[in-house]
């Protein structure tokens, strides 16, 4: 990223904390400070998505150790449960290599 789009981030990141901060809506506080509304709401959203994104990034994966039934017909499912609410229940069989694309699939969203 260039360095001119790094200081315009941090400068709009500073103005959406200083907006939170205020207490004030989007709008007062746009016109408290001479910003256009809809710029201001554009990098916000920007900004709150990168912070999405990277806090996506960070997540750790924990091995998990699925032992085999005895009975090999019947499979067993699991259950998984996300940060963002979402829960999905997939087959014991799946590798862990599937199951960890499927995460990081399943935490884009």
């Amino acid at each position: 990223m260039a360095i001119e789009n790094q200081e315009r981030y941090a400068q709009w990141y500073k103005l959406v904390e200083d907006q939170e901060k205020s207490g004030l809506s989007q709008k007062e506080f746009c016109n408290q400070q001479n910003l256009i509304l809809s710029k201001f709401v554009y990098y916000r959203c920007l900004l709150k998505n990168k912070e999405k994104i990277a806090t996506i990034n960070k997540a750790s994966f924990a091995p998990v150790k699925v032992l085999p039934k005895e009975n090999p017909v019947v499979s067993g499912k699991i259950k998984l449960s996300l940060p963002n609410g979402f829960q999905c229940t997939f087959p014991s069989y799946l590798d862990s290599i599937q199951i960890k694309r499927l995460v990081e699939v399943l935490l884009a969203c």
